[in-house]
């Protein structure tokens, strides 16, 4: 992620060449300059991190990339990357509230194919500037494929061990992402920004992120969207479920450490301020988690104190979330031959962070229909643990989630529609409300039957009942999508709210009109259905033909992100297009959303 610029030193030609452009290399090591780019909370705008950007201003060198490859076939490399970071640790020390945020640096992918970093190595980097390990996040980039994963899965686990934090970055890029998550088990992705660039207006992005972002949550890591350069991608990417953002429209790298603050919040119109909900507060359990630094009679001692718990939520230094002991991994280390003899010996007795594993995790300000999925995606037997901006909230057991569950669903149930058991109005309007908070790009819309009082005045209730259930069994159908919500609003009204781009919402409109339409055309007598219609007495005692049931519908469509309209502004936006559907020539009506 460094940036480039025309550089002064040519391609090598010989051998010669080779060796005299990496001794330059080397002897220009020291003279790279950092700037610092922050990362922040999608839903605050504080502060999490900042990145280290190599700058090579002051070499010969094009690019940081220009400069470790003059060395790639030297033992030089890892000296030099060594000396990199301690550069861009040292500078960023003297910041002054860096005790308490991160710092992520880029590490070479050449380094695992031979001798690797060590956590060693890092401790003495950091020893000096009184950084806690967890204020450190080594970057894992894609750009080089890996040959000799033994090396980099050890660092990772011992880099965990004791407290610090690695990153996939630029994660799609390459060819070993998929791979990376097998191996290793990260605690941040960065989704690279190539995903993230006009995600506003890129439905298929948006589909691919969404997922990544289920994926990562699921596997008990967060993500950062990369090369965030306006509002609308920002917005659309926390609302998609990116924990962090990092770019140009936060904020631009800078050299000077005086410029670098906590809080980013005016780069955003509004920042979104949800609460935990009430009954997931009800269920929820606080007990303090353990530091990964803290020695295994911590562990022992938690497991002693909290015997309902089957695992110990972990966190570093800084308090950040970084997985959990399961009960059951630490009783077989306690009772295997040499456990108990190595905890004894506080010399050589691992720390907790030696047992650290990813745990599933989900947003704690998340909706409990969001954290039952995260759960559900998880396929975890223990639970799912809750953090805030990465911080360590609580944690949900398989009985406190079931019992969540099933609230819900008499919740559900009480409102329900008593005909058609779809959603009601209460369900309608917190939806609605959802929508004006925050949510991805989605369209609303208020069904309505079409010459329905005709249909029963002529065939009956019962047969008004069954064209109810018939359109309410087509949206249930519907509804199996996780984009979209269906409800019944009474009588002959119905409700929909499709997560899409406006022509691909429209289309399902349509298609819902056009198979309804074909459907109840069986509810008629035959010679209805060729006659067209019914022949009944209008309002005026005036004999028509009354045409066969079909369904108008006012659509809304709503941006992605924060929305400044009320639920009863958004409710009278769709009436008013009722009328302007039942009369335009394809049953739909389009309506502006205008906000007082």
């Amino acid at each position: 992620m460094a940036t480039a610029r025309a550089g002064t030193v040519s391609g090598p030609s010989s051998k010669d060449e080779n060796a005299k452009r990496a001794l330059l290399a080397l002897e220009n090591v020291a003279s790279v300059d950092f700037a610092y780019q922050p990362i922040v909370s999608t839903k605050t705008l504080a502060v999490h991190g900042f990145e280290a950007l190599a700058r090579t201003d002051a070499t010969p060198f094009a690019s940081i990339i220009d400069l470790l490859e003059a060395m790639q076939d030297t033992s030089d490399l890892q000296r030099a990357e060594s000396v990199i970071l301690d550069n861009a640790i040292a500078k960023f020390a003297r910041y002054e509230a860096a005790g308490s945020t991160r710092l992520f640096c880029n590490l070479d992918g050449r380094l695992y194919e031979g001798e690797s970093l060590s956590p060693e190595l890092m401790r003495d980097l950091l020893r000096p500037r009184s950084l806690p390990p967890g204020a450190i996040c080594l970057e894992i980039s894609e750009r080089y494929q890996l040959q000799n994963w033994t090396n980099l899965i050890d660092l990772s686990k011992q880099l965990s061990a004791c407290g610090m934090h690695t990153a996939l970055d630029d994660f799609g890029t390459g060819m070993s992402g998929l791979h990376l998550l097998l191996r290793v088990e990260p605690n941040y992705v960065k989704i690279d920004q190539s995903f993230i660039n006009s995600i506003a207006t890129n439905q298929r992005q948006q589909a691919v992120v969404s997922k990544l972002c289920g994926l990562a949550h699921s596997l008990g890591f967060q993500t950062v969207a990369e090369g965030v350069e306006c509002e609308e991608d920002f917005r659309v990417c926390r609302d998609l479920g990116c924990d962090f953002a990092q770019g140009y429209h936060i904020a631009r790298p800078t050299t000077e450490l005086g410029k670098l603050t906590q809080d980013y919040t005016r780069c955003v119109a509004q920042v979104a301020n949800a609460e935990m909900e009430e009954d997931v507060s009800l269920w929820l359990n606080k007990t303090p988690p353990v530091l990964a630094s803290d020695s295994l009679r911590r562990l022992e001692t938690f497991f002693e104190d909290h015997p309902d718990m089957p695992l110990a939520p972990t966190v570093d230094d800084t308090g950040m979330l970084i997985g959990v002991v399961y009960e059951e991994d630490f009783f077989t280390y306690r009772s295997s031959e040499f456990g108990r003899a190595l905890m004894a010996n506080k010399a050589s007795a691992p720390l907790i962070g030696t047992f650290v594993r990813n745990c599933p995790i989900a947003d704690a300000t998340g909706s409990v229909e969001q954290i039952l999925n995260s759960y559900v995606d998880t396929n975890s037997a223990r639970g799912i643990l809750l953090a805030d901006e990465g911080a360590y909230v609580g944690y949900l057991s398989n009985h406190a989630l079931m019992r969540l569950a099933l609230d819900r669903a008499v919740s559900i149930a009480r409102d329900a529609n008593p005909l058609t058991q779809l959603p009601g109005n209460r369900a309608i309007t917190h939806k609605l409300s959802e929508l004006t908070k925050a949510g991805p790009e989605t369209s609303v819309a208020y069904f309505d039957f079409d010459h329905f009082k005709a249909f029963n005045d002529c065939y009956g209730f019962v047969m008004g009942d069954r064209a109810l259930l018939m359109f309410a069994d087509q949206l249930k159908d519907l509804a199996r999508r996780g984009d979209i919500f269906a409800a019944h609003i009474g009588g002959d009204d119905f409700f929909l709210a499709v997560e899409a781009a406006p022509p691909e919402a429209v289309k399902v409109i349509e298609g819902i009109r056009t198979r309804f339409a074909s459907d109840a055309s069986s509810l008629y007598s035959p010679e209805d259905r060729e006659r067209g219609g019914i022949v009944a007495l209008d309002r005026y005692g005036s004999e028509r033909l009354f045409p066969m049931l079909s369904v108008s519908a006012s659509v809304l469509h709503l941006p992605a992100g924060m929305n400044p309209c009320s639920t009863e502004h958004l409710e009278k936006r769709l009436n008013s297009g009722k009328k302007q559907a039942k009369r335009s020539p394809d049953g739909i009506a389009v309506v502006a959303l205008t906000c007082c």
